[in-house]
């Protein structure tokens, strides 16, 4: 409990912050979480925790994380009449590590970075190095306490069981190159993870290159959005891993096969949103090709999904459910193995709660089929089942 303890505790310390002007340089964003200002600097934390119950199974952290960022004064030069600055940001995981309880496994670091900037806004420009995600999926890189979706997607987490999503070591630069168009570029390697039990420090292993363009950015009143992303990763030397099939909630090991050598990746991702009423909705997928070179491995996957606001308001609170179709399928050319999701949820965001305290259900309806040499479960039909509670400093927001 010293996870959710944590953040009750900062969630307190933010409360009395919001409530007291008198606190000099001292504010609370909403969006951001605690800050200070004076002057030119800028220092901002944050902090949430998520616990998971479900059926059968212990409960568990999903994620209990706490970070900082600190901006310092922007450079007294300019380039092309833009002012720069350097930050400072990190952000820990004490989910699944004993770090309360041995402090030498200091194994927790979710991002460790510094960067150059564009002083007013990153998104113009930003060159970063050190410990942080990957660009690859449109999901991977956001504010991990306001992930859009309730969980990621199924061929995001499977391929992590190959390190080739989550965190990297590396340098990341991201550019919009103009109003409409975002680029970004990265050389990383997930073999110099800090949370590597023995790090390695080269990042040029891993090369991602990734381009999303706003077709429609209205403004507030229409709150229509559609937004296109297109990537391609190349990684390099992957060794000793295996691709392993998830069930979409408890994270269960289905079945397995090798993936090693040279992973070619190309992805692709839209979304949509906009408003019917005063209910905003969005429509959204992503899909996601791999190549392993030493198998000649083929993954193939993605999903879609739609989610609805049935009401948001102080007294009613912020009531949001979804529907989402997950497919993920292998190909050596010998063996071959598909898995189908079909998975259900409300996600709830609680009254006079300032949407700091959410709620959520999930229930999945599972589909396997193919290889016995890759699918190890006896279950080719399976349902789970779960409910989360998460705490956080910041507001949980999908729109």
């Amino acid at each position: 409990m010293k996870h959710l303890y944590l953040s009750l505790l900062l969630l307190c310390f933010i409360n009395s912050i919001a409530q007291n002007d008198s606190i000099k340089h001292f504010i609370y964003n909403p969006y951001a979480g605690l800050q200070y200002k004076k002057n030119d600097f800028q220092w901002t934390t944050w902090a949430f925790a998520e616990r998971l119950f479900s059926p059968n199974q212990l409960p568990a952290w999903r994620r209990a994380r706490q970070g900082m960022e600190f901006q310092l004064p922007s450079y007294p030069f300019k380039i092309n009449g833009n002012k720069y600055r350097s930050t400072l940001f990190y952000e820990v995981d004490f989910t699944d590590n004993n770090f309360f309880q041995d402090s030498k496994r200091f194994k927790i670091w979710e991002n460790l970075f510094v960067t150059f900037q564009n002083a007013n806004d990153p998104n113009k420009f930003r060159i970063l190095f050190g410990e942080n995600t990957s660009i690859l999926s449109r999901e991977d890189n956001l504010s991990s306490g306001n992930l859009p979706t309730i969980n990621r997607s199924l061929i995001l987490e499977q391929h992590g069981s190959t390190n080739s999503f989550g965190t990297q070591w590396g340098l990341q630069i991201q550019s919009q190159v103009s109003k409409k168009t975002f680029l970004q570029a990265s050389m990383q390697d997930n073999r110099g993870s800090l949370n590597q039990d023995h790090p390695s420090f080269q990042f040029w292993n891993s090369l991602t290159v990734k381009i999303t363009q706003s077709l429609i950015n209205s403004n507030d009143k229409s709150a229509e959005k559609l937004n296109i992303g297109l990537a391609i990763d190349h990684t390099r030397n992957i060794k000793n891993k295996s691709f392993t099939l998830l069930s979409a909630i408890n994270n269960e090991n289905l079945g397995n096969t090798l993936a090693t050598g040279n992973k070619l990746t190309f992805e692709n991702n839209v979304d949509y949103t906009n408003k019917i009423g005063s209910h905003y909705y969005t429509v959204e997928y992503e899909a996601i090709y791999s190549n392993y070179s030493n198998q000649n491995l083929n993954v193939t996957g993605g999903y879609g999904q739609i989610q609805f606001q049935v009401f948001d308001s102080n007294k009613l609170g912020d009531l949001v459910p979804f529907i989402r179709y997950d497919l993920v399928a292998l190909n050596n050319q010998i063996e071959n193995a598909t898995e189908e999701a079909i998975k259900l949820g409300l996600n709830y965001n609680l009254s006079y709660t300032n949407k700091l305290i959410n709620f959520h259900i999930e229930y999945a309806h599972h589909k396997l089929n193919g290889s016995q040499t890759i699918i190890t479960t006896s279950q080719n039909q399976f349902d789970e089942f779960r409910f989360g509670i998460r705490v956080n400093a910041t507001r949980y927001l999908r729109f």
